[in-house]
Formats: structure tokens, sequence, C-alpha cells
């Protein structure tokens, strides 16, 4: 058995070590007299660029992880209960078969039908009104425990959102059931000033006329199910644990063993000699590194890259996305949107907020040109300086660092396949991601 397969075997039965108790147990493996052993940070890549792989999961203190709440938000996740027309579930638009994403330039939500990017969206089953497409494209729920906070760490309560609008799986857990184009539709009725109320508190109620959902939650939160018993608690099912479920399935959706992953703890033959090559590109000449830092390859900073705008945009800019500004409010955040990780970029095109870009070839070709195409409203000096600098790569280059950046791709090949699949089927009695209303079930 190698070094990298006695080290991984730890990682396969559940036990995530943190990055540097992974690391001493290859120093130890390698341990001897001879000083030539000692990584040069000259010549080696790990030492010489600080290579990381991801740590520990960090779980908020009310919500560690526990296989009843993981399996119940599971459930949630699937079920079209949570739709506002009952017709799409959080994993329609991150399904497993596309990366937990859904590879459509645009997200197609309630009123949809098919999946990725073959699903149509039509027109409201309750108001007969068109339901527009998502005016973002969708990034992957994979990694998303991992998201850096305003203070610059992997955290439980991470930036969420191409704008950050929310910190935390948690609250971002809350969100989409409260948009009309993503899955509230016209269901409820009111405008979408009163959405998040009235969506949350109408999704609850569904959830609690399940009597299977009823026991699953007194399971998966027994304290809580323990201050219902005693009357200090109305149910035990509310927009907490409700949130904290669903969370606390997307927080296991995390995928460590990439060749990078692989090479940073000892496989020297993990990446190709043209991985190596677009590795040292991206951290020298690429100055990809400069946002796109640390283990998960994002700083997670709000940042101008000039890029094209396509799709209906959003409000403060009729027909445009002014980025964070949408969400602070602020001139000053205009055209800022929230650094992507690059973990399983390959796996998750088209890119950008507005999914511009179908390929990574396209992506690194935008940033060797200093931001070109670019978008006509933004002038050069708002541009982030790593940004609107031409790089000069050639095309060599351009095509070793695509390489290197699918060096970065898993989809989750030590996790438990269950957590990358769709259930057989869900508590409601619904058809789990596509929703078939059956008028006659009795169903609210």
């Amino acid at each position: 058995m190698s070094k990298v397969e006695s080290a991984m075997r730890f990682v396969r039965r559940g036990v995530w070590l943190p990055v540097v108790a992974v690391a001493v147990a290859f120093v130890s493996f390698g341990c001897s007299d001879d000083d030539s052993k000692v990584a040069n940070p000259e010549t080696d890549l790990r030492a010489r660029f600080d290579l990381q792989t991801l740590p520990a999961i960090p779980y908020p203190p009310d919500n560690p992880p526990r296989q009843e709440r993981i399996a119940l938000g599971r459930l949630l996740f699937f079920d079209p209960l949570l739709g506002g027309e009952m017709d799409v579930a959080c994993g329609t638009c991150h399904h497993p078969d596309f990366a937990f994403a859904d590879r459509r330039q645009f997200g197609a939500g309630v009123s949809g039908s098919g999946l990725g990017p073959n699903r149509l969206v039509s027109t409201s089953s309750v108001s007969g009104e068109l339901v527009a497409l998502e005016p973002r494209n969708t990034p992957t729920v994979f990694n998303t425990a991992f998201n850096v906070n305003g203070e610059g760490a992997m955290s439980f309560d991470g930036f969420q959102f191409w704008d950050g609008r929310v910190k935390g799986l948690e609250v971002q857990a809350t969100k989409p059931i409260t948009s009309r184009v993503e899955m509230r539709g016209d269901a409820y009725g009111m405008d979408d000033a009163h959405a998040t109320a009235v969506s949350l508190d109408s999704v609850l109620t569904r959830i609690r006329a399940v009597p299977e959902y009823e026991a699953r939650f007194r399971d998966a939160f027994p304290d809580e199910a323990l201050e219902v018993d005693q009357g200090t608690r109305s149910s035990v099912i509310d927009s907490s644990t409700y949130a904290r479920a669903i969370a606390s399935y997307e927080r296991e959706l995390v995928t460590r063993n990439t060749a990078y992953d692989r090479y940073v703890l000892g496989d020297d033959q993990a990446l190709n000699a043209r991985q190596l090559r677009g590795l040292e590109v991206f951290f020298t000449k690429g100055r990809c590194n400069d946002c796109h830092s640390g283990p998960m390859f994002s700083d997670f900073s709000f940042v101008c890259q000039a890029v094209p705008q396509e799709g209906t945009g959003k409000v403060v800019i009729p027909g445009d996305d002014a980025g964070r500004e949408e969400f602070t409010l602020d001139p000053n955040d205009r055209y800022m949107f929230r650094t992507p990780t690059l973990r399983n970029a390959e796996l998750t095109p088209p890119y950008m907020h507005d999914g511009v870009f179908e390929s990574l070839e396209e992506v690194v070709r935008f940033y060797n040109d200093g931001a070109v195409p670019r978008h006509p409203a933004i002038p050069v000096e708002q541009i982030h300086p790593s940004v609107r600098a031409p790089l000069g790569l050639t095309d060599q280059e351009m095509s070793d660092l695509v390489e290197f950046l699918k060096a970065l791709t898993d989809p989750g090949t030590l996790l438990d396949p269950m957590l990358l699949t769709v259930p057989e089927r869900v508590p409601s009695g619904l058809d789990p991601v596509f929703g078939v209303r059956d008028p006659g079930s009795g169903r609210p």
C-alpha cells in the first residue's frame, strides 16, 4: 500500500483529518537522516506556493453533524413540497448529475420541466403568467461548507450567493423559496415585499402536515422535540430546524480527492507534466492566485471584472445586474461579484455570474486579454487591477492552465454514494425533483 493510499484510508472512513494532521502523517512517512528528503521551496511546488488541501468541515455550534439530520436535509432538498407550486425542489437546479449545479446559463425554476440544459420554463400553474428564467448563473453546492466569511476565514458563516447577501448555509436555505422565479412561483398571492415571511410560513405549514416529516424532525432534533413535549415549544418544525436540516445535508457535500489534493498530500504522480506547468502559471504569470487563493481557490472577495452582461438583469439598473450593489444599495459595490471557488469548475459550465462564457478556455482567454470582451458601462479604472492588464500568456501556457484547472475536479469520489443520489421517494409523496401535482391527493 502506498503512502497516499494509507493516509487516504482515513478519509474514506469519514474521518476528516485536519490538513496539519495529514501533513504531519506524510512527514512521518518520509522521515530519514537524509536531509535531501526535505521539501525544497525552490524546486518543490508544494513548498514554493504553500499549497493546501481542505481542512475539517467548520460546523456551527448549534448544528453539529447528525446522521438523522443529514438524512432529513437530503429528503427536504429533493422534495418539491418546498416549491410554491410544488413543481420544483432545491435539487432541481442543484442536481447531482450536474455537480449540484445545472449546466445552464440561467437557472430554470418554477413552471419548468426537464433537468439541466434541457429544462424549459413555462407559465405559472396558479396565475397563468409566464415565469422567466433566473437572472444569474446557478453556483454549485459542492464545498460551500468552506465559503469564506468577512474576516477571510473558511467558516460556517461564509458568504453565499453571487452578491454575498447572506452568510451561512442555514440562512441560504431559507431564501430560494421566497424567490418567484426560483421556487415560490405565484402560489401565495403576495408581493415580493412580503415573500420571505409568507413563503417560509407556508412551507413550514406544509411540512408539519406530513406525519413522516414530523417523526423525522423529532429524531433529528431531540432537544427541540423534548421542549415540545414539555410545552415550552409549539412545534419541532420551525424556521430554525428547517434551515439547519437542509444545511446539514449541503455541508457534507465536500470533494477533497482531486488530483491536486493527492499531489499536495504527497503523490508525486497525481499531476501530469501539463498540469504541473499550469499550476506554476496559475501562481506566477497568470496571477490567478491574486483572487483564487487558499484551499478553496477563492478568497471570496467582491471584485469588478467587467464581464459582459447577459440575461434579464436585476433591480438597481433595469436590464443590467449591479452585483453586490443589488444587496447593499451602495454605488461603490456596483458590478462587484463574489469570487467563486475553482474547485470542480470543469464540471460546472457555463461561467461567470451570467454564464457568459461556455468553456474554461474562454474564461482564460478573457483574463489573458485584460477583461475583453468587456461590459460597456464599466470604466477601466473600476476593474480589479489583476484583471484589467493583459497577462501575455502563450497559447501553450493557457492550455496548460486549463489542464491544471481540470486537476481541481472531484465529483465526490470519497463521499457516501447516498449523498450523491436523488431519493427514490420523499415524505410528501411527490415525485422527487420534478414534482408531479396530484390535485386529488389532498396535499396542501
